[in-house]
C-alpha cells in the first residue's frame, strides 16, 4: 500500500486523540479547545477510524462506559448512515459490548438498526493490523463475534474521566448540561459558534431533523434569547453572542464551529477506498480515476464544514489530468488537516 493513507491517518488521529482528551478520557495529550467537540461524531469516527487503532477504539468505549448518558442516541444513527454499513456494523458492535459491561440496555435504538447489516457479511478482524490473526473462535470477544469481528478481549481500564465543561471546546456538553436533553442545547451551540442560519442550514450541519430544530428555533425566539430576520419558515435566527455568552457565563472567546462528522467522513472515504481499493489505487489511471471521483464528493463536504475551510483554494478537475487528480486533492486535505490541527485544535 502506497504511504499517503498513512501520511492523512496519523494527524486525523492527534485530532481525535485531543478531542477524546478534552471530553475526559484518560490521556496524557493536550485536550483540545479551539473548535467544539462533537461527541456524538467523534465516537462514530472511532469506529471508522479506530479499525486502524486498537488503542484509540477501545479509549472511546471506556469513556463511553462512563459517558454513555451525554450521547445522543439519535445522532449516532443520523452520522454513522453517512458512514455506511461497515462502521455501523462496528458502531453496532462497540455499543453492544460498552451495554453489557455496564449492566444496562443502552442505545438499543441503534443497536437495532445496525443489526440489518450483518446479512451474510463474512467474519472478519475488526483490526486490519491484525488480518488473518484469528484463524477460529478460541480467543476472540464473544460479542464482538455476534456481529462477526474478531478481536482479543478489549482492553477497557475505567480510568475515564467526565468532561471539563470550563474547556470552550466542551460547549455543546456544557450546554447541554444547561438546557437538558433536547435540540435546543446543540442549536445554542451553533448559533453562538457559527453565527446564525436558516432552520434547514443548523439542521443540516448539526445533523438534525429540520422540524425539530425549526421548533426549537421557534421556542428560543418567543423567549426571546434568539433573533430571526424574517417571519418566513426560512428565516435566519441569530443571537447577540456577547450578550448570550455573558448569560450563560461563557468566556469571550468562544471556539469555532465545524461539521466534524463531514470532516471525518471525508478522511474516511479517501482512506478507506485504498485500503479497499489497493490494487486500483497502484495503478496510475486507476488511481487517477478514483482520485477525481473522490474529489467531487470529499472537497464540497469539507469547503462546508466550516467557515475557515471554506476559505481553502480548492482543487479544480476541470483544469487536471491524469495523476494530476490525486495530487491535488492529497495536497488539499493536507492543507485542510494543517488549519484543522494547528489552528483550531489546541
Amino acid at each position: 500500500m502506497e504511504n499517503w493513507p498513512s501520511d492523512l491517518l496519523e494527524p486525523v488521529k492527534e485530532i481525535m486523540w485531543s478531542q477524546w482528551a478534552a471530553l475526559g478520557a484518560n490521556l496524557t495529550v493536550e485536550p483540545a479547545r479551539k473548535s467544539v467537540v462533537d461527541p456524538e461524531a467523534l465516537f462514530v469516527a472511532t469506529c471508522g477510524f479506530g479499525r486502524n487503532d486498537a488503542r484509540l477504539f477501545d479509549e472511546a468505549m471506556d469513556w463511553l462506559l462512563e459517558n454513555n448518558e451525554r450521547i445522543k442516541p439519535w445522532r449516532l444513527k443520523r452520522i454513522a448512515r453517512t458512514f455506511g454499513a461497515d462502521t455501523q456494523r462496528v458502531l453496532g458492535a462497540a455499543l453492544d459490548y460498552v451495554a453489557d459491561a455496564a449492566g444496562k440496555n443502552l442505545f438499543p435504538g441503534v443497536r437495532e438498526e445496525a443489526k440489518q447489516y450483518l446479512g451474510e457479511v463474512q467474519r472478519e478482524d475488526l483490526f486490519y493490523s491484525e488480518k488473518g490473526r484469528h484463524s477460529e473462535e478460541k480467543g476472540v470477544d464473544p460479542i464482538f463475534l455476534k456481529w462477526n469481528l474478531l478481536r482479543g478481549a478489549p482492553r477497557i481500564r475505567e480510568h475515564s474521566g467526565t468532561p471539563n465543561t470550563g474547556n470552550p471546546a466542551n460547549l455543546m456538553v456544557k450546554l447541554r448540561e444547561f438546557y437538558g436533553t433536547g435540540t435546543r442545547a446543540d442549536v445554542m451551540t451553533y448559533l453562538l459558534t457559527a453565527g446564525g442560519g436558516s432552520s434547514n442550514e443548523i439542521a443540516v450541519r448539526l445533523k438534525y431533523n429540520q422540524k425539530g430544530v425549526y421548533e426549537a428555533l421557534e421556542e428560543m425566539c418567543a423567549a426571546g434569547t434568539v433573533h430571526k430576520y424574517s417571519k418566513a419558515r426560512n428565516g435566519y435566527y441569530w443571537v447577540e453572542r456577547d450578550d448570550m455568552a455573558k448569560t450563560l457565563g461563557l468566556p469571550v472567546e468562544l471556539p469555532v464551529f465545524f461539521v466534524w462528522g463531514d470532516i471525518y467522513f471525508a478522511y474516511y472515504l479517501l482512506i478507506s477506498d485504498c485500503i479497499m481499493n489497493v490494487e486500483s489505487h497502484q495503478d496510475d489511471f486507476l488511481s487517477a480515476e478514483r482520485m477525481r471521483n473522490l474529489t467531487v464528493k470529499i472537497v464540497p463536504l469539507l469547503r462546508n464544514s466550516g467557515e475557515p475551510l471554506s476559505q481553502l483554494a480548492m482543487p479544480d478537475i476541470k483544469r487536471q489530468s491524469g495523476i494530476e487528480h490525486k495530487d491535488k486533492l492529497l495536497d488539499y486535505m493536507k492543507r485542510v488537516l494543517h488549519e484543522l490541527r494547528d489552528t483550531y485544535t489546541l
